[in-house]
Protein backbone atom coordinates (compact mmCIF):
# COMPACT_ATOMS: atom_id res chain seq x y z
CA UNK A 1 0.00 0.00 0.00
CA UNK A 2 1.76 3.53 -1.12
CA UNK A 3 0.67 5.31 2.42
CA UNK A 4 1.10 9.18 1.93
CA UNK A 5 4.42 10.75 3.46
CA UNK A 6 3.38 13.76 5.11
CA UNK A 7 5.18 16.87 6.85
CA UNK A 8 3.54 18.40 10.45
CA UNK A 9 4.91 21.45 12.37
CA UNK A 10 4.56 19.98 15.33
CA UNK A 11 5.14 23.77 17.48
CA UNK A 12 5.59 27.13 17.12
CA UNK A 13 6.94 28.66 19.96
CA UNK A 14 4.40 29.95 22.38
CA UNK A 15 3.39 33.33 22.05
CA UNK A 16 5.17 33.85 18.76
CA UNK A 17 3.06 37.26 17.64
CA UNK A 18 4.46 38.93 20.63
CA UNK A 19 7.87 38.03 19.70
CA UNK A 20 8.07 38.63 16.37
CA UNK A 21 5.97 42.38 16.78
CA UNK A 22 8.35 42.93 19.75
CA UNK A 23 11.20 42.53 17.50
CA UNK A 24 9.41 45.36 15.12
CA UNK A 25 8.72 47.71 17.88
CA UNK A 26 12.02 47.20 19.58
CA UNK A 27 13.93 50.22 17.73
CA UNK A 28 11.52 52.48 17.63
CA UNK A 29 9.94 52.01 21.78
CA UNK A 30 11.53 53.26 24.64
CA UNK A 31 11.16 50.54 27.45
CA UNK A 32 13.57 47.76 28.09
CA UNK A 33 13.06 44.32 26.20
CA UNK A 34 11.20 42.58 28.38
CA UNK A 35 8.65 45.41 28.63
CA UNK A 36 8.46 45.54 25.50
CA UNK A 37 7.67 42.20 25.32
CA UNK A 38 5.35 42.16 28.16
CA UNK A 39 3.28 45.38 26.40
CA UNK A 40 2.70 42.79 23.10
CA UNK A 41 1.44 40.13 24.82
CA UNK A 42 -1.26 42.54 25.95
CA UNK A 43 -1.92 43.85 22.98
CA UNK A 44 -3.35 40.41 21.49
CA UNK A 45 -2.60 38.31 17.74
CA UNK A 46 -5.01 40.50 16.12
CA UNK A 47 -2.62 43.82 16.87
CA UNK A 48 0.11 41.95 16.57
CA UNK A 49 -0.42 40.48 13.51
CA UNK A 50 -1.18 44.35 11.83
CA UNK A 51 1.72 45.06 13.10
CA UNK A 52 3.51 42.00 11.38
CA UNK A 53 1.88 42.46 8.27
CA UNK A 54 3.00 46.18 7.98
CA UNK A 55 6.52 45.04 9.31
CA UNK A 56 6.54 42.33 5.64
CA UNK A 57 5.35 45.24 3.37
CA UNK A 58 8.48 46.80 4.95
CA UNK A 59 10.52 43.91 4.09
CA UNK A 60 12.21 43.82 7.26
CA UNK A 61 11.72 40.20 7.64
CA UNK A 62 14.70 39.16 9.21
CA UNK A 63 12.18 39.61 12.58
CA UNK A 64 10.28 36.50 12.14
CA UNK A 65 13.75 34.68 12.97
CA UNK A 66 12.78 35.19 16.08
CA UNK A 67 9.88 32.47 16.00
CA UNK A 68 10.88 28.76 15.66
CA UNK A 69 9.06 25.54 14.06
CA UNK A 70 9.22 21.67 15.04
CA UNK A 71 8.49 19.89 12.17
CA UNK A 72 8.32 16.03 11.51
CA UNK A 73 8.68 14.54 8.21
CA UNK A 74 6.90 11.24 8.55
CA UNK A 75 7.39 8.28 5.19
CA UNK A 76 8.44 10.48 3.11
CA UNK A 77 11.57 9.59 0.37
CA UNK A 78 14.98 10.02 1.34
CA UNK A 79 14.81 12.19 -2.05
CA UNK A 80 12.96 14.65 0.23
CA UNK A 81 15.06 14.13 3.04
CA UNK A 82 18.49 15.07 0.71
CA UNK A 83 16.49 18.20 -0.51
CA UNK A 84 15.92 19.37 3.12
CA UNK A 85 19.46 18.53 4.86
CA UNK A 86 20.77 21.44 2.02
CA UNK A 87 19.65 23.82 3.98
CA UNK A 88 21.95 25.50 5.85
CA UNK A 89 19.98 27.30 8.17
CA UNK A 90 18.11 24.50 9.84
CA UNK A 91 18.70 21.71 12.16
CA UNK A 92 18.22 18.02 11.49
CA UNK A 93 18.20 14.57 12.83
CA UNK A 94 17.94 11.84 10.68
CA UNK A 95 16.74 8.18 11.16
CA UNK A 96 20.33 6.36 10.53
CA UNK A 97 20.50 3.83 8.09
CA UNK A 98 23.37 2.71 9.77
CA UNK A 99 22.26 1.15 12.69
CA UNK A 100 18.25 0.86 11.74
CA UNK A 101 17.27 -2.13 9.38
CA UNK A 102 14.78 -0.18 6.40
CA UNK A 103 13.85 -3.45 5.14
CA UNK A 104 10.44 -3.10 6.24
CA UNK A 105 10.36 0.63 5.65
CA UNK A 106 8.57 0.82 2.24
CA UNK A 107 8.62 2.80 -0.43
CA UNK A 108 7.60 6.01 -2.42
CA UNK A 109 5.42 5.64 -5.65
CA UNK A 110 5.17 7.75 -8.62
CA UNK A 111 2.36 8.63 -10.59
CA UNK A 112 3.04 6.63 -13.60
CA UNK A 113 0.61 6.55 -16.70
CA UNK A 114 0.00 3.08 -16.99
CA UNK A 115 -0.62 0.12 -14.47
CA UNK A 116 2.42 -1.40 -16.76
CA UNK A 117 4.46 0.67 -15.78
CA UNK A 118 3.63 0.93 -11.92
CA UNK A 119 3.53 -2.87 -11.66
CA UNK A 120 7.27 -3.01 -12.91
CA UNK A 121 8.32 -0.11 -10.61
CA UNK A 122 6.86 -1.74 -7.60
CA UNK A 123 8.07 -5.36 -8.09
CA UNK A 124 11.40 -3.80 -8.90
CA UNK A 125 11.23 -1.89 -5.84
CA UNK A 126 10.52 -4.94 -3.94
CA UNK A 127 13.49 -7.26 -5.39
CA UNK A 128 15.62 -4.05 -4.30
CA UNK A 129 14.76 -4.34 -0.47
CA UNK A 130 14.80 -8.57 -0.56
CA UNK A 131 18.68 -7.96 -1.55
CA UNK A 132 18.51 -5.59 0.86
CA UNK A 133 17.75 -8.32 3.40
CA UNK A 134 19.78 -11.03 1.43
CA UNK A 135 23.06 -9.06 2.80
CA UNK A 136 22.11 -8.50 5.90
CA UNK A 137 20.99 -11.70 6.46
CA UNK A 138 24.46 -12.57 5.10
CA UNK A 139 26.07 -10.57 7.53
CA UNK A 140 26.77 -7.02 5.50
CA UNK A 141 26.50 -4.33 7.48
CA UNK A 142 23.50 -2.41 7.62
CA UNK A 143 25.64 0.88 6.49
CA UNK A 144 26.91 -1.64 3.50
CA UNK A 145 23.75 -3.43 2.50
CA UNK A 146 22.20 -0.12 2.44
CA UNK A 147 23.80 0.84 -1.14
CA UNK A 148 21.20 -1.81 -2.93
CA UNK A 149 18.35 0.62 -1.60
CA UNK A 150 16.68 2.87 -4.09
CA UNK A 151 15.67 6.74 -3.24
CA UNK A 152 12.14 6.44 -3.57
CA UNK A 153 12.51 4.37 0.50
CA UNK A 154 11.06 6.00 3.14
CA UNK A 155 12.95 8.52 5.68
CA UNK A 156 11.69 9.64 8.77
CA UNK A 157 13.57 13.14 10.65
CA UNK A 158 12.98 16.39 12.17
CA UNK A 159 13.67 19.74 11.37
CA UNK A 160 13.89 23.10 13.37
CA UNK A 161 14.07 26.30 11.38
CA UNK A 162 13.03 29.64 12.56
CA UNK A 163 10.01 31.05 9.97
CA UNK A 164 12.04 32.97 8.19
CA UNK A 165 13.96 30.36 6.48
CA UNK A 166 10.90 28.01 6.62
CA UNK A 167 9.35 30.35 4.10
CA UNK A 168 12.36 30.43 2.21
CA UNK A 169 12.00 26.48 2.46
CA UNK A 170 8.85 26.31 1.13
CA UNK A 171 8.96 28.72 -1.72
CA UNK A 172 12.27 26.48 -2.79
CA UNK A 173 9.27 23.49 -2.75
CA UNK A 174 6.76 25.47 -4.54
CA UNK A 175 8.92 28.01 -6.82
CA UNK A 176 12.38 26.92 -6.91
CA UNK A 177 14.47 23.70 -7.48
CA UNK A 178 11.92 21.36 -5.64
CA UNK A 179 9.03 22.56 -7.87
CA UNK A 180 10.28 19.47 -10.48
CA UNK A 181 9.02 16.90 -7.78
CA UNK A 182 5.53 16.53 -7.50
CA UNK A 183 6.31 14.68 -3.87
CA UNK A 184 7.93 18.45 -2.70
CA UNK A 185 5.45 20.22 -3.83
CA UNK A 186 2.46 18.64 -2.22
CA UNK A 187 4.40 18.64 1.04
CA UNK A 188 4.98 22.36 0.60
CA UNK A 189 1.78 22.73 -0.28
CA UNK A 190 1.22 21.49 3.13
CA UNK A 191 3.49 23.18 5.10
CA UNK A 192 2.46 26.14 3.67
CA UNK A 193 -1.10 25.46 5.11
CA UNK A 194 -0.52 24.64 7.87
CA UNK A 195 1.42 27.67 8.49
CA UNK A 196 -1.11 30.08 7.16
CA UNK A 197 -3.56 28.15 9.39
CA UNK A 198 -0.88 28.64 12.87
CA UNK A 199 0.38 32.38 11.68
CA UNK A 200 -2.63 33.95 9.40
CA UNK A 201 -0.45 37.13 9.43
CA UNK A 202 2.41 35.52 7.21
CA UNK A 203 -0.02 35.33 4.40
CA UNK A 204 1.82 37.70 1.88
CA UNK A 205 4.91 36.14 2.71
CA UNK A 206 4.11 32.88 1.73
CA UNK A 207 3.46 31.41 -2.43
CA UNK A 208 0.24 30.75 -3.50
CA UNK A 209 -0.83 27.02 -3.73
CA UNK A 210 0.93 25.23 -6.87
CA UNK A 211 -0.88 22.89 -8.92
CA UNK A 212 1.80 20.30 -10.49
CA UNK A 213 1.76 19.57 -14.02
CA UNK A 214 3.08 16.47 -15.45
CA UNK A 215 5.62 17.19 -17.51
CA UNK A 216 8.55 15.85 -19.51
CA UNK A 217 12.09 16.96 -20.11
CA UNK A 218 15.48 16.24 -21.77
CA UNK A 219 17.66 14.42 -19.49
CA UNK A 220 21.25 14.05 -20.88
CA UNK A 221 23.10 11.12 -20.99
CA UNK A 222 25.17 10.50 -17.87
CA UNK A 223 29.30 10.62 -18.57
CA UNK A 224 30.87 8.25 -16.25
CA UNK A 225 33.27 11.13 -14.07
CA UNK A 226 35.11 9.06 -12.43
CA UNK A 227 38.62 10.64 -11.05
CA UNK A 228 42.00 9.09 -10.17
CA UNK A 229 41.21 11.13 -6.58
CA UNK A 230 39.22 11.38 -4.14
CA UNK A 231 39.62 15.08 -3.28
CA UNK A 232 40.90 17.52 -5.29
CA UNK A 233 41.56 20.77 -3.88
CA UNK A 234 40.80 24.01 -6.38
CA UNK A 235 41.60 26.51 -4.18
CA UNK A 236 43.14 27.69 -0.81
CA UNK A 237 44.34 30.35 1.06
CA UNK A 238 47.92 30.93 -0.41
CA UNK A 239 49.34 31.66 2.67
CA UNK A 240 47.09 30.27 5.61
CA UNK A 241 49.48 30.79 8.54
CA UNK A 242 50.20 34.85 7.43
CA UNK A 243 46.35 35.04 7.37
CA UNK A 244 46.34 33.71 10.38
CA UNK A 245 48.80 36.00 12.28
CA UNK A 246 47.10 39.29 10.65
CA UNK A 247 43.93 38.05 12.63
CA UNK A 248 45.72 36.99 15.59
CA UNK A 249 47.95 40.45 15.84
CA UNK A 250 44.70 42.52 15.72
CA UNK A 251 44.49 42.52 19.43
CA UNK A 252 48.02 40.34 20.96
CA UNK A 253 51.85 40.81 20.82
CA UNK A 254 53.21 40.49 16.65
CA UNK A 255 56.15 39.22 17.74
CA UNK A 256 54.94 35.54 19.24
CA UNK A 257 56.41 32.56 17.03
CA UNK A 258 54.22 30.22 15.06
CA UNK A 259 54.28 27.77 17.34
CA UNK A 260 53.29 29.93 20.06
CA UNK A 261 50.53 31.09 17.92
CA UNK A 262 48.83 28.11 16.81
CA UNK A 263 49.28 26.54 19.98
CA UNK A 264 46.89 29.95 21.48
CA UNK A 265 44.59 29.52 18.46
CA UNK A 266 43.68 25.73 19.44
CA UNK A 267 42.74 26.84 22.93
CA UNK A 268 39.11 27.10 24.11
CA UNK A 269 36.21 26.74 21.41
CA UNK A 270 36.17 29.86 19.91
CA UNK A 271 38.77 29.90 16.85
CA UNK A 272 37.63 32.45 15.01
CA UNK A 273 40.74 33.52 13.52
CA UNK A 274 40.97 30.23 11.66
CA UNK A 275 37.67 31.27 10.10
CA UNK A 276 39.93 33.56 7.69
CA UNK A 277 41.43 30.85 6.08
CA UNK A 278 39.20 28.74 3.57
CA UNK A 279 39.95 25.87 1.00
CA UNK A 280 37.80 24.60 -1.80
CA UNK A 281 37.60 21.54 -3.09
CA UNK A 282 35.53 18.55 -5.03
CA UNK A 283 34.90 15.05 -3.29
CA UNK A 284 34.93 13.01 -6.57
CA UNK A 285 32.53 10.16 -7.03
CA UNK A 286 30.60 10.02 -3.40
CA UNK A 287 28.11 7.87 -3.13
CA UNK A 288 24.72 9.32 -2.70
CA UNK A 289 24.45 7.23 0.87
CA UNK A 290 27.77 9.37 1.90
CA UNK A 291 26.22 12.71 0.53
CA UNK A 292 24.36 12.93 4.14
CA UNK A 293 27.37 12.76 6.20
CA UNK A 294 29.27 15.49 4.11
CA UNK A 295 26.01 17.82 3.86
CA UNK A 296 25.69 17.69 7.85
CA UNK A 297 28.32 19.89 8.26
CA UNK A 298 26.17 23.46 8.17
CA UNK A 299 28.92 25.84 7.69
CA UNK A 300 29.68 25.69 4.16
CA UNK A 301 28.93 26.46 0.63
CA UNK A 302 28.49 23.24 -0.98
CA UNK A 303 26.87 22.63 -5.05
CA UNK A 304 25.56 19.12 -5.17
CA UNK A 305 24.37 18.55 -8.58
CA UNK A 306 20.86 17.41 -10.09
CA UNK A 307 20.85 13.86 -9.98
CA UNK A 308 19.01 12.74 -13.22
CA UNK A 309 22.01 15.01 -14.68
CA UNK A 310 24.92 13.31 -13.01
CA UNK A 311 23.48 10.21 -12.02
CA UNK A 312 24.79 6.82 -13.76
CA UNK A 313 24.21 3.11 -13.10
CA UNK A 314 27.57 2.69 -14.36
CA UNK A 315 29.04 4.76 -11.49
CA UNK A 316 29.01 3.02 -7.94
CA UNK A 317 30.85 2.00 -5.07
CA UNK A 318 31.94 -1.37 -4.06
CA UNK A 319 32.06 -1.53 -0.25
CA UNK A 320 34.87 -4.32 0.97
CA UNK A 321 32.32 -6.01 3.03
CA UNK A 322 30.76 -7.38 -0.19
CA UNK A 323 34.09 -8.40 -1.42
CA UNK A 324 34.98 -10.23 1.65
CA UNK A 325 31.69 -11.86 1.47
CA UNK A 326 32.11 -12.96 -1.77
CA UNK A 327 28.81 -10.82 -3.06
CA UNK A 328 31.06 -8.91 -5.32
CA UNK A 329 28.48 -10.51 -8.39
CA UNK A 330 25.63 -10.23 -7.04
CA UNK A 331 26.05 -6.57 -6.16
CA UNK A 332 27.23 -5.43 -9.27
CA UNK A 333 23.80 -7.22 -10.82
CA UNK A 334 21.76 -5.72 -9.44
CA UNK A 335 23.02 -2.06 -10.81
CA UNK A 336 22.90 -3.70 -14.12
CA UNK A 337 19.39 -4.84 -13.52
CA UNK A 338 18.84 -1.06 -12.36
CA UNK A 339 19.79 0.06 -15.32
CA UNK A 340 17.62 -2.44 -17.47
CA UNK A 341 14.62 -1.29 -15.30
CA UNK A 342 14.72 2.38 -15.74
CA UNK A 343 15.02 1.86 -19.28
CA UNK A 344 12.24 -0.49 -20.02
CA UNK A 345 10.06 2.14 -17.59
CA UNK A 346 10.87 5.45 -19.54
CA UNK A 347 9.71 3.30 -23.01
CA UNK A 348 6.67 2.73 -20.62
CA UNK A 349 6.44 6.34 -20.36
CA UNK A 350 7.80 7.04 -16.98
CA UNK A 351 8.19 10.64 -16.09
CA UNK A 352 11.98 11.94 -16.69
CA UNK A 353 11.64 13.31 -13.18
CA UNK A 354 11.24 9.98 -11.34
CA UNK A 355 14.05 8.79 -12.48
CA UNK A 356 15.70 10.29 -8.75
CA UNK A 357 13.80 7.63 -7.67
CA UNK A 358 15.75 4.42 -9.36
CA UNK A 359 19.19 5.42 -8.35
CA UNK A 360 20.32 3.34 -5.62
CA UNK A 361 22.10 4.76 -2.51
CA UNK A 362 25.73 3.48 -3.77
CA UNK A 363 25.80 5.24 -6.95
CA UNK A 364 28.11 8.21 -7.22
CA UNK A 365 28.31 12.01 -7.92
CA UNK A 366 30.63 14.97 -7.81
CA UNK A 367 30.49 17.39 -5.18
CA UNK A 368 32.09 20.58 -4.54
CA UNK A 369 32.20 22.99 -1.01
CA UNK A 370 33.90 25.75 0.57
CA UNK A 371 35.12 25.21 3.85
CA UNK A 372 36.98 28.05 6.47
CA UNK A 373 39.90 25.83 8.20
CA UNK A 374 36.86 26.18 11.92
CA UNK A 375 34.38 24.05 10.30
CA UNK A 376 37.09 21.71 8.47
CA UNK A 377 38.23 21.36 12.32
CA UNK A 378 35.07 20.06 13.12
CA UNK A 379 34.85 17.84 9.86
CA UNK A 380 38.52 16.10 10.84
CA UNK A 381 37.28 15.19 14.33
CA UNK A 382 34.26 14.33 13.21
CA UNK A 383 35.17 12.29 10.35
CA UNK A 384 38.48 11.15 10.66
CA UNK A 385 37.47 8.89 13.96
CA UNK A 386 37.37 5.13 13.86
CA UNK A 387 33.30 5.93 14.48
CA UNK A 388 32.93 7.69 11.39
CA UNK A 389 31.59 5.74 8.64
CA UNK A 390 33.92 4.33 6.34
CA UNK A 391 33.59 5.81 3.35
CA UNK A 392 33.41 10.06 4.42
CA UNK A 393 36.57 8.71 6.82
CA UNK A 394 38.33 7.79 3.16
CA UNK A 395 37.94 10.90 1.72
CA UNK A 396 38.41 12.76 5.20
CA UNK A 397 41.75 10.79 5.46
CA UNK A 398 42.71 11.89 1.98
CA UNK A 399 41.87 15.90 2.44
CA UNK A 400 43.93 16.03 5.63
CA UNK A 401 46.79 14.07 3.87
CA UNK A 402 46.68 16.80 1.35
CA UNK A 403 46.26 19.94 3.60
CA UNK A 404 48.65 18.85 5.81
CA UNK A 405 51.32 18.75 2.57
CA UNK A 406 50.47 22.28 1.57
CA UNK A 407 50.53 23.94 5.03
CA UNK A 408 52.04 21.60 8.00
CA UNK A 409 52.32 23.68 10.96
CA UNK A 410 48.32 24.68 10.27
CA UNK A 411 47.05 21.15 9.28
CA UNK A 412 49.39 18.89 11.59
CA UNK A 413 47.36 20.22 14.29
CA UNK A 414 43.92 18.57 12.83
CA UNK A 415 42.41 15.17 13.06
CA UNK A 416 40.18 12.98 14.88
CA UNK A 417 38.55 14.30 18.53
CA UNK A 418 41.56 12.08 20.52
CA UNK A 419 44.26 13.67 18.47
CA UNK A 420 42.78 16.83 18.68
CA UNK A 421 41.60 17.03 22.29
CA UNK A 422 43.92 14.54 23.49
CA UNK A 423 40.83 12.17 25.17
CA UNK A 424 38.11 10.39 23.58
CA UNK A 425 34.83 12.19 23.84
CA UNK A 426 32.96 8.92 22.39
CA UNK A 427 32.28 7.62 26.32
CA UNK A 428 31.21 3.95 26.37
CA UNK A 429 31.56 4.28 22.29
CA UNK A 430 34.94 4.86 22.40
CA UNK A 431 37.47 2.55 20.16
CA UNK A 432 39.82 2.24 22.88
CA UNK A 433 42.89 2.99 20.65
CA UNK A 434 43.16 6.66 21.76
CA UNK A 435 47.50 5.61 22.20
CA UNK A 436 47.72 4.07 18.90
CA UNK A 437 45.47 7.13 16.72
CA UNK A 438 46.91 9.86 18.22
CA UNK A 439 50.72 8.41 17.46
CA UNK A 440 48.87 7.71 13.63
CA UNK A 441 47.56 11.09 13.01
CA UNK A 442 50.97 12.59 14.79
CA UNK A 443 53.38 11.33 11.88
Amino acid sequence: MNVAGKAEIIRINSNADAIISSAGRISTTEGNAYEIYTRSLENGVDKNGGLIKKIIRSGHTSVMEHAVANISFTNVSVFVEQFMIEFRLASFTVQSRRYVDFSGMGYYIPEFKNEKAQKLYCEYTDWLFSEYSHFTDAGIPKEDARFVLPYSFRSNFYVTANIRELVHIIEEMLTGRGAAYPEIVEIGNSLADQLREKMPYLETMLPPKKEFMPYEHSVPECIPQKKNELVTIIRATEDPVAALRMAYTLDKDISVSEAEMLREMFVGNRHRELEQVSVTMRFNDISLAAVTHLVRHRMQSIIIPEYVRVCSFDNYIIPRSIEEAGETERYKAIFKRSCEVCRELAELGMYSYDRAYMFLSGMTVPIMTTMNANELMTFFKLRTCNRAQWEIKRYADELLQKLRERCPSLFSQFGPSCYVLGYCPEGRMTCGRLAEIVEKYSM
